[in-house]
């Protein structure tokens, strides 16, 4: 494992993963973890995306915050969009990531962005 790719409190995140182990960590009311510590949840995109640019991230709205999840493997397991269709479905967004998990920050350390190579 490499020492340097850990994140310190005064450390800058380098990847996607780390800045939301990190914001995870910060104990908000509006991300948190599953009971099992398996998945992530959260109700209040814009205020992620704040939260990703004050730590570097270049996210600007929901559409960059989904492309962050599906660039570095995470699956989206339910849509809080859909929801303001219907009354009864939950206004949480929940995402996994096999690597990702709140007992084995070395794991989410490893997950690395996917390439697509489009034609040209």
């Amino acid at each position: 494992m490499d020492i340097s790719k850990l994140i310190t409190p005064s450390q800058p995140c380098a990847t996607f993963p780390q800045a939301l182990y990190r914001i995870l960590g910060d104990g908000h009311s509006w991300i948190e973890w599953n009971p099992e510590g398996t998945k992530i949840r959260y109700n209040e995109p814009e205020r992620l995306i704040r939260e990703l640019q004050a730590l570097g991230f270049k996210a600007q709205d929901s559409a960059s915050l989904s492309k962050n999840f599906n660039d570095y493997g995470f699956k989206r397991l339910s849509d809080a969009r859909k929801s303001r269709y219907d009354p009864w479905r939950s206004s949480w967004t929940i995402f996994a990531h096999q690597c990702f998990l709140r007992d084995d920050h070395e794991s989410s350390n490893a997950i690395q962005r996917r390439r697509i190579r489009r034609p040209r």
